[in-house]
């Protein structure tokens, strides 16, 4: 549909459409000559690249003689578009583009990329202005030679509307149109997907969009230039770094103060040894994620935040299933991934000729670790997803905490994997040539940009962490 497009984005809507609806009919009127055009054998192009080549090559000749005489070829399928297209391979309608032959004219090597950006840039997004008006004219050809038939209900709510489209139709008419409009389209674009016609159609898009990596450079993002009110708001996230070790350090201290305080039960002190373990574990995350300016971003804080969310997550499931069992298949399946990890060093080490020392020292450091407190012929190795054959949603549904699993773990969890909505948003930008059809590239620039938003959040979770603990483990305090 790039021609019908170009017409429309360069000449404005009423002009343009006019323009390639007379373009359209003068060459059904040559091909056509002594025929009915709702005929079952009336020729039909529809104003697609691909429709021109239906053309017979016989009568080509006659057409371009017939839209010269009309005084419609040079506007309607300028030279600009012609030399723009004749750089691609295989492309439909390539005839036409033979109509300018001792025509030519000279234009600055960079205008035909400047217009093909314009007409792509403008009918880009489906429900465009452009894009809308072009579809209305394939419908146009459909209606025209009776290859569409519509209920008469819709018939009396429409026909009054459509003949005065589109310049003379009220804004509430054309809200009502125009999605009538675009949904009959893509009723029936989708049809007959064996169908030659269409087959060529999709291929030359292909084409198209391949063939532009090669002719056309990619457009960086331009960069942005640093102003006083960004350096100001860099200056008060850094003020604010006082404020947040203050209120850190008070809950470092109600923290270590609570550990300190409670009977650890020395028979068996698993539950404690866990609690603590989980609570102190993100305590030094945190204290990481404050010291560390690139880590008050959401590219690279949000897998402090992650963990923050589902400790506190596992650490109130264990404590609302109070089973002591818990927590010993918690160090249990610790234990059997860090023996697992040393049996495959160790059989790694088998396959060297030369085994390094490093590799030994290692091995034995694992060794002392993995029999610690049981001996590893005890110890079992679990395969199974986490300790709890739970997974971290069930359990965040067990406890009330869905708010936060789905509004801060599952989006930070995209970080944390990788997933495509993160490296969308953070790490590459958009290539901003509407002829590369805005893919996707590195982003240059790669700024950080520094909130405080992500840090007070941390802060105010490992705050109610502590609070957690603290309830957990004070009224075990007693014998």
């Amino acid at each position: 549909m790039l021609w019908i497009c170009y017409l429309i984005a360069h000449n404005g809507d009423k002009s343009g459409m006019l323009l390639a609806a007379n373009f359209i009919d003068c060459i059904e009127d040559v091909v056509n000559t002594g025929k009915d055009r709702v005929a079952e054998d009336a020729f039909m192009i529809t104003g697609s690249l691909t429709s021109f080549d239906l053309v017979p090559e016989s009568q080509r000749s006659e057409v371009l003689r017939e839209l010269r005489s009309r005084g419609l070829f040079e506007d309607g399928f300028p030279w600009i578009l012609a030399r723009a297209l004749e750089k691609y391979r295989d492309v439909p309608g390539r005839w036409m583009i033979d109509g300018w032959r001792g025509h030519e004219q000279i234009v600055p090597a960079s205008a035909p990329e400047e217009h093909l950006r314009r007409v792509i840039d403008d009918a880009s997004h489906g429900q465009s202005s452009t894009a809308t008006k072009a579809k209305f004219l394939l419908l146009r050809s459909w209606f025209k030679h009776g290859k569409i038939h519509i209920p008469r209900e819709i018939g009396e709510e429409y026909m009054d509307i459509l003949p005065r489209y589109p310049d003379e139709i009220t804004e509430e008419e054309r809200q009502r149109v125009e999605p009538f409009m675009r949904a009959m389209f893509m009723a029936f674009a989708g049809v007959g997907e064996d169908d030659p016609q269409r087959i060529a159609t999709i291929d030359w898009a292909k084409a198209f969009w391949r063939q532009n990596w090669k002719l056309y450079e990619c457009e960086l993002p331009v960069e942005g230039e640093e102003d006083s009110d960004k350096e100001a708001n860099a200056e008060a996230i850094r003020d604010l770094g006082h404020e947040w070790h203050k209120s850190f350090d008070a809950t470092v201290e109600r923290f270590l103060a609570a550990a300190s305080e409670a009977d650890p039960d020395l028979y068996n002190s698993d539950r404690h040894e866990v609690l603590t373990g989980i609570i102190f574990r993100l305590v030094r995350l945190a204290s990481v994620m404050i010291q560390t300016p690139p880590l008050w971003t959401t590219e690279h804080g949000s897998g402090i935040m992650r963990s923050l969310v589902e400790g506190q997550i596992v650490l109130r499931w264990l404590i609302k299933q109070d089973s002591p069992e818990l927590y010993g298949r918690f160090k249990d399946y610790g234990r059997g991934h860090l023996k697992l990890l040393k049996l495959h060093l160790e059989e790694y080490r088998n396959t060297l000729d030369d085994v390094p020392e490093e590799i030994d020292d290692q091995i034995e450091y694992l060794d002392a670790l993995v029999n610690r407190d049981l001996m590893e012929e005890f110890q079992d190795i679990s395969i199974e997803g986490n300790f709890a054959s739970v997974d971290t949603r069930k359990m965040a549904e067990q406890v009330d905490m869905m708010p936060d699993y789905r509004f801060v773990f599952a989006p930070a969890s995209s970080s944390v994997h990788g997933e495509w909505a993160f490296l969308d948003q953070y790490i590459l930008a958009t290539c901003r040539n509407p002829l590369h059809r805005w893919h996707r590239i590195p982003d240059p620039q790669m700024r950080l940009h520094l909130g405080p938003d992500l840090v007070e959040l941390a802060l105010r979770r490992v705050s109610s962490l502590v609070d957690d603990y603290e309830a957990a483990i004070r009224p075990t305090s007693s014998l």
